[in-house]
């Protein structure tokens, strides 16, 4: 498994150990490094299922194509060439939006690794899950300036981390899953209502509390609108951003 121990990675590692998998977190700590290449067959040798949940923290879209294109490459042929039964890679609904990834570069880099998997010789499911709870701190935490945060407005149906973990695994368990699975929220809100509730549950986010907090599209009127809201989804998880806050205090 490669990027087992990200936010969403290491969920997925505990899910798919609890289940009596024999798992390989493969990183640069243990000397395999998907964007060189260095270490990533001997890591694939033998594997049935290779997941791919790799991050990267940029705003830049050079970057993170270079970065997510790259590891996919060398991810796929090397599948190809070692035998690996099939490949599971962590995506974001939406992200293949030509609108949503146009205004923000992070999106057009998924897209591209979205496609590279969908022509891999091997076969491939990726995972388009919605936006994760936890994510919302990091997005006030960027928005913020003294006390002022000045969110993107973004629609979206999110889940916990933990239940998009639970939905990765479960398609990298079942040999059957399709080459897209769509797993989402049950609740719709923007990125705005999300952040009051979790201020208001828990009387500051991310180490702030601003008094001052407003959006605006600064991503793109369709992030804005519904670009990453799935009309259907092969999981919708129940219970919305109270749910997840009160549950974790």
């Amino acid at each position: 498994m490669l990027g087992a121990t990200g936010l969403l990675g290491s969920k997925i590692y505990d899910r798919l150990h609890r289940n009596g998998h024999e798992v390989l977190p493969a990183s640069r700590a243990t000397g395999v490094d998907a964007y060189s290449g260095q270490g990533v067959a001997a890591a694939l040798t033998g594997a049935d299922v290779v997941v791919d949940a790799l991050d990267m923290k940029t705003m830049s879209r050079r970057r993170a194509t270079d970065f997510f294109t790259t590891c996919a490459k060398n991810i796929t042929a090397t599948a190809a060439e070692v035998g690996v039964g099939r490949l599971v890679c962590v995506s974001i609904y939406g992200a293949d939006d030509p609108d949503a990834g146009r205004a923000y570069g992070y999106y057009a880099a998924k897209a591209a690794q979205e496609r590279i998997y969908a022509s891999a010789q091997v076969p491939a499911t990726v995972v388009l899950s919605t936006q994760w709870f936890e994510l919302i701190e990091d997005v006030v935490r960027r928005a913020s300036l003294g006390p002022v945060t000045l969110l993107p407005a973004m629609r979206m149906a999110p889940l916990s981390a933990d239940a998009a973990a639970a939905a990765v695994a479960d398609v990298a368990m079942n040999p059957h899953s399709g080459p897209t699975v769509v797993v989402r929220g049950a609740e719709e809100a923007d990125t705005l209502d999300l952040a009051r509730v979790i201020l208001q549950e828990r009387g500051s986010i991310a180490g702030r509390r601003p008094r001052v907090l407003r959006q605006l599209p600064y991503l793109g009127r369709a992030i804005a609108g519904g670009a990453l809201l799935p009309q259907e989804a092969d999981t919708v998880v129940p219970g919305g951003i109270r749910d997840w806050v009160r549950a974790a205090h």
